[in-house]
């Protein structure tokens, strides 16, 4: 499967989402992280059922913390 980023906007809103498509585990996070900072956001973080292979904690500092 082709690896891609897509950012989402919502012209009524205002809301940007980025999305990664076609990673395994959380390589997703490193993917997308460089795309989250530049655009100013790093809150709500959804997993795709990919990324649930791995144990996964937010914290309320926005900082994601990975146990395996």
């Amino acid at each position: 499967m082709e690896r891609a980023i897509l950012i989402h906007f919502d012209q009524l809103t205002g809301e940007v989402r980025v999305e990664a498509e076609g990673f395994e585990g959380l390589s997703c996070l490193e993917a997308t992280q460089p795309f989250e900072k530049a655009l100013g956001i790093v809150s709500d973080r959804t997993f795709k059922d990919e990324a649930q292979t791995q144990q996964i904690t937010t914290t309320n500092n926005h900082q994601t913390r990975l146990r395996q």
